[in-house]
């Protein structure tokens, strides 16, 4: 409803301006008209100029401006797609190579006989190509016009080889026939002018002109047939002026075709450009994500181990569980793949607890709190506590201060950041001891997550490492974006990620803090 009241309210104004451009048109044609008329008249090219050469000179004039706009027409017409201007163009190149150098210069030394029958034959042709030039069929496509056009050739070539006959001669003598014909040629040009004040279209209405303009000076020839140096030069200096305005209106249609392929080509370049961007964000993101998946397997592999060989009985095994399922939550967080609680209970080897645990989706409430829940805020100490426990046996040594307040942060921030910290310590300091450690930290309203380890630290002796997307050891291996993402995990929600160098003994030091939630 909202684009169909915008179209009716610019249309009256496309109307509008169309009709201001028109008049504009129709005023500066006539202007010209007058100004040719005046120059060209016998009073005042008689005697000063040879008019049988200067008629001979203004035709070809014609003519060549005539096959410019045919040429420039069928340019158009490849340029935009549309079969108009091909056909338009077919028609003005039959005019202007052929009928216009015969009628002009060559029939006047055949005033009688079969070569006049095939020019006006040939002229009836063009005239039904540039009716057509208005709704080409679609069945003959572009190139239909100038099949057309050979075909009035053929005819004309037939014509004018037959013997002279009565009927012949009294088309030759008798002005009627090329007055008809003279007369079809100005109902063109009107259809023409109708077609653009119909659109609204004022390159149609400006084609339609020309078209008027050169009927007006073929009328006049054919009411005075032979007389033409006695008139002056009015006749074919009309004729050029026609032919120069149909040139004018068919060059603004091919600019505004260029001009469309230009800003297609733009879009294009445009949308190619936001098509690169965004495959590059999801190679990134998909880089990310397999990196998390990655480091989150790292650790469910230790404890699947462990849950292989102690018995179902022990309250470590449970323990482990709890912690391999919400390490699961996690990663499927990842993946933004939702589990609903009826699909995992209908699984005889998932209980209803362990179906909660896996329940992540916002739109399905867990049957029992769930400690893999993801919320605004958490306790720090029992989601290291589950993570340590995913890591049995890697001698891990958790430290954590006793009634730590919870951390405005989601439980998965923590989880994820500290696997990545785990992560390094595995890759960097293998089979040394690391220390895992939370506290108050010493600026207040924060609590600070440590995770040491009893490596070589930070590579090329720096004492503090810049944490930068895709920077790594390339010894030790790794991508580089697993602190990349931990850091922007960490200033989206108010915290921060520093590594050092630290010393007695020598190792790394990976400090986060998070704001306490009030």
């Amino acid at each position: 409803m909202a684009s169909g009241f915008l179209g009716a309210l610019l249309g009256p104004q496309r109307r509008a301006r169309f009709l201001a451009g028109h008049l504009t048109d129709v005023l500066v044609v006539a202007v010209l008209a007058v100004l040719v008329v005046a120059v060209s008249r016998p009073a005042v090219v008689d005697g000063r100029i040879d008019l049988s050469d200067a008629t001979a000179v203004l035709t070809l004039v014609a003519a060549a401006v005539g096959s410019a706009a045919a040429i420039v027409a069928l340019v158009t017409g490849r340029l935009s797609g549309d079969p108009r201007p091909s056909w338009f163009g077919a028609a003005l190149l039959l005019y202007g190579v052929v009928l216009l150098p015969l009628s002009a210069l060559v029939l006047p030394q055949y005033p009688a006989g079969t070569p006049r029958l095939a020019v006006l034959t040939m002229f009836v042709i063009s005239l039904c190509i540039l009716v057509a030039a208005l709704r080409p069929p679609p069945a003959l496509g572009a190139w239909g016009g100038w099949a057309l056009a050979a075909l009035a050739l053929v005819i004309g070539g037939v014509i004018a080889s037959e013997e002279e006959s009565p009927f012949t001669r009294m088309v030759a003598t008798s002005p009627l026939y090329s007055i008809v014909v003279q007369s079809g040629w100005a109902l063109v040009a009107v259809l023409f002018l109708l077609d653009g004040y119909r659109r609204p279209s004022r390159i149609r209405a400006r084609m339609g002109l020309g078209l008027l303009i050169v009927a007006v000076s073929q009328l006049y020839r054919a009411i005075v047939p032979g007389r033409e140096p006695t008139a002056g030069l009015v006749y074919p200096s009309l004729r050029v002026l026609g032919m120069a305005v149909v040139l004018t209106a068919l060059l603004t249609m091919a600019l505004r075709a260029v001009t469309q392929m230009q800003d297609d080509y733009d879009q294009l370049q445009d949308t190619l450009g936001e098509a690169s961007a965004l495959l590059e964000r999801a190679t990134g993101q998909t880089a990310e994500r397999d990196h998390e998946l990655r480091n989150g397997l790292a650790g469910l592999a230790g404890a699947a181990q462990m849950l292989t060989t102690r018995p179902g009985d022990d309250p470590q095994v449970a323990r482990m569980r709890e912690a391999v399922l919400a390490e699961l939550n996690r990663l499927r967080q990842m993946l933004q793949t939702p589990i609903t609680v009826e699909d995992t209970v209908a699984d005889p080897m998932v209980d209803e607890r362990d179906a909660a645990l896996l329940d992540y989706g916002p739109a399905y409430a867990p049957v029992v709190p769930s400690p893999g829940a993801d919320t605004a805020e958490h306790d720090v100490g029992e989601a290291l506590r589950t993570l340590v426990d995913l890591r049995d046996g890697r001698c891990i040594t958790l430290d954590t201060q006793d009634d730590l307040p919870p951390v405005a942060a989601p439980e998965s921030l923590t989880r994820q950041v500290v696997t990545n910290l785990l992560a390094n310590c595995d890759r960097h300091a293998p089979r040394t001891s690391v220390v895992v450690r939370a506290r108050l930290a010493d600026e207040p309203g924060l609590v600070a997550v440590e995770v040491r380890d009893h490596g070589p630290g930070l590579p090329d002796g720096q004492e503090q490492l810049e944490i930068v997307r895709g920077r790594h050891d390339e010894a030790a291996g790794g991508s580089g974006l697993g602190l990349h993402i931990s850091a922007q995990l960490a200033r989206e929600h108010g915290g921060t990620l520093v590594l050092r160098t630290v010393d007695e003994p020598r190792g790394c030091l990976a400090v986060l803090t998070l704001p306490v939630a009030r």
